[in-house]
């Protein structure tokens, strides 16, 4: 009888995670072969000979834990990002001083099988003079997420650089708190668990300026939309019954005026010579014109729901009358009434635009 050959269970875990080993190694000596180094398109530079990045075997790395990855996510999932990890460190180690996962893929809200892997790098900038800020952010993104498509479509990485990681504790942004309420360390420096640690022990406090800031930002925010409001709901009323004069004008056969001659020539054409409109109908255009202008420039701040009603309502009677009379004229003519394009009427405000406002100028 064949006797079964005992196998040591602490060899067997080794000899897997050896596997594991050789396997993510030989992944990224591919990637290497296929992806070209992006160092120098971002503005970061690496090492040579003794001082070139080296991709090490995990729990050799220094500060990079696997464990947590899976704690945190499936296994499939916590393979691809431990791979993407690997890569990103053969590039650009020198300069990363925490990886962090976060979002859903942590907390476990609201997480589905298509959610996002949240991942933030912490990149230091500070002696990096080639770019902005801004475009720097935007050279790591873009480069951080493709080389995350080699991986998973699910990988989500934001590279925040460390100058405005800080400023963005000093004065508090939503999503760096929310980092540092929910995130997991993967890759670690010192950098990223000691600000944590200060966050939830209450030591990281908005200051009387950041909170002057945001009220002050509330109160600016809220007059705009009620400036916009105002502006807005205006804005297409006076276009409206200086597109009717004109219009009226037109048919006439006279070139149309500017919006602001427009009640002046009804005046002289329409009422006084061709005794089509009174000097009331004239008299609403006018003083809607006016309206409109007092808003635009700022003499009036807001206007009132019945203001509004009441000039909306003067709007639509002239519109309705100068509408009746052009129907007159080509009938007396023996030509076709103008056509009303309803279905285009039921679009969207920038379609009525694109095909109306531009008569009105």
């Amino acid at each position: 009888m064949h006797q079964t050959e005992n196998i040591n269970p602490i060899e067997a875990t080794l000899n897997k995670l050896f596997s594991t080993i050789d396997a993510l190694s030989a992944k990224i000596d591919e990637l290497n072969e296929r992806v070209d180094y992006m160092g120098s398109f971002i503005g970061l530079e690496i090492g040579e000979g003794e001082n070139a990045a080296s991709v090490e075997p995990p729990g050799q790395l220094a500060g990079l834990s696997f464990d947590i990855l899976e704690k945190v996510l499936p296994s499939k999932d916590a393979n691809a990002i431990r791979a993407y990890f690997l890569r990103v460190l053969s590039l650009f180690r020198r300069y990363i001083k925490s990886i962090v996962i976060f979002g859903s893929s942590k907390t476990k809200t609201g997480i589905t099988s298509t959610s996002d892997i949240d991942v933030a790098f912490i990149v230091d900038d500070t002696d990096i003079q080639k770019f902005t800020l801004e475009q720097l952010r935007e050279r790591l993104f873009s480069k951080m997420a493709e080389i995350a498509r080699d991986f998973s479509d699910r990988i989500h990485a934001q590279a925040y650089p460390l100058s405005e990681f800080w400023g963005s504790i000093i004065k508090p942004n939503p999503v760096i708190l929310t980092l540092l309420r929910d995130g997991v360390a993967v890759y670690e420096t010192g950098f990223f668990v000691p600000i944590q640690m200060l966050y939830k022990t209450g030591n990281i406090i908005p200051t009387k300026e950041s909170i002057n800031n945001n009220i002050e930002s509330a109160e600016g925010l809220i007059m705009l939309a009620e400036n916009v409001l105002s502006t807005k709901l205006s804005l297409d009323v006076y276009n409206a019954v200086v597109a009717s004069g004109q219009a009226l004008l037109m048919e006439y056969g006279y070139l149309p005026p500017v919006p602001k001659q427009v009640a002046k020539e009804l005046e002289e054409i329409a009422v006084e010579k061709e005794k089509v409109l009174t000097h009331e109908d004239v008299e609403k255009v006018d003083e809607i014109v006016k309206w409109f202008k007092k808003i635009d420039h700022g003499e009036v701040k807001e206007i009132t729901g019945a203001e509004f009603d009441k000039k909306l309502k003067e709007a639509k009677e002239v519109i309705e009358k100068i509408t009746k009379i052009i129907d007159k004229l080509r009938e007396n003519k023996g030509e076709a009434k103008p056509i009303i394009d309803k279905d285009l009427l039921k679009q969207t405000d920038k379609e009525i635009k694109d095909k109306y406002m531009q008569k009105v100028d």
